[in-house]
Formats: C-alpha cells, sequence, structure tokens
C-alpha cells in the first residue's frame, strides 16, 4: 500500500518526469496514515489511491498542470515537505491521501460513516457518494469531518461539517 501512496500519480500524470520520493519525516507520516488507516479500510476491500502523497516537484507539476481543488498548504498530501526556500508546504502534521474501496464505489458515504465511527482521523473530506474520500492522519487526530458539494457552477462548496463523536451522525440521512 506504500507504494500506492506514492506511485499514484503513474495512472494520472504520465506527463511527470521525476520521483515522488518522501523524506525521512514524511514517510514516518504515511507510514501512520497505512496502519491507522489504509489496513483497517482494507478489510473493507481492495483501495485505490487517487490523490496520495506529493513531494515538493510533484505538487509544482500539479499546480501547472492541473490545479483544480487544491489547498496544499493545508491538505496533508505533501505531508512533512519542504518548498524550494525550505519552508514547509503544508503547514499541519501528518498525511493524506484520497481513495476509493473496491464495492464501495457508488456508496462512500459509508465508508465515511465507518471512518468516523471505527477509526482514528485529523481530516476527512467528502465530495459525494460517488467520488474519492480524502482521509487523513495528524498529531492531533481532529476528527474533522466535511461535507463538500457541487455547485451548478462547478464550484465545491462547504455544505456541513463536525469534529470528534459528532461525525458519526454527520453521514446518515445523505
Amino acid at each position: 500500500m506504500q507504494d500506492a501512496l506514492i506511485n499514484w500519480y503513474q495512472q494520472k500524470h504520465h506527463a511527470f518526469v521525476g520521483e515522488n520520493a518522501p523524506s525521512n519525516a514524511s514517510q514516518e507520516q504515511l507510514m501512520l496514515l497505512q496502519a491507522h488507516i489504509l489496513e483497517p479500510l482494507s478489510q473493507l476491500g481492495e483501495l485505490t489511491i487517487t490523490y496520495g502523497f506529493t513531494n515538493h516537484k510533484l505538487l509544482r507539476f500539479l499546480l501547472r498542470n492541473s490545479p483544480r481543488d487544491m489547498g496544499p498548504d493545508i491538505d496533508q498530501h505533501a505531508s512533512m515537505e519542504l518548498n524550494s526556500k525550505g519552508n514547509r508546504i503544508c503547514k499541519r502534521d501528518g498525511a493524506a491521501c484520497d481513495l476509493y474501496v473496491q464495492g464501495y464505489e457508488q456508496r462512500m458515504d459509508e465508508v465515511a460513516k465507518y471512518i468516523c465511527t471505527n477509526l482514528e482521523f485529523d481530516r476527512l473530506y467528502f465530495y459525494g457518494k460517488d467520488r474519492p474520500i480524502h482521509i487523513s492522519v495528524g498529531p492531533e487526530n481532529t476528527r474533522y469531518a466535511l461535507i463538500r458539494e457541487k455547485r451548478s457552477d462547478g464550484l465545491r462548496v462547504n455544505k456541513k461539517s463536525a469534529k470528534g463523536s459528532a461525525t458519526r451522525t454527520l453521514f446518515d440521512n445523505l
């Protein structure tokens, strides 16, 4: 699963030239993501990482070629990596990925509810029942979940959120 977290871009971004190698500090966080989120989720079905770890070089490529709805300073995909000026890319500690669980591709709300009920996590961003879930771990594990929705003009907006044990009911009536 560690390879899938690091090499996720090879399926989507064939034009990227270079390696997406994590620093030692990021590697430690990716191991925590694997142990606390990915391994337990794999009990539900095979995981597909749609957006994983992103080092500085890959991030620059993505920002130039497919920037969409990105927030590298807060989304934890860059984990503990530094930018070209030696500053942390993401201001939050931890690591993140976006994923599908095989068999739940049209029911990702059930996966989100499972995570909120059974796992320790930092952030969970839910984009729809048929969209990948963004999930992260971090030292605070805030258990913050946010439901985002696409407006008619295509822009994603925040709909509902919860923190801590309140996340357990956030996905009940979707």
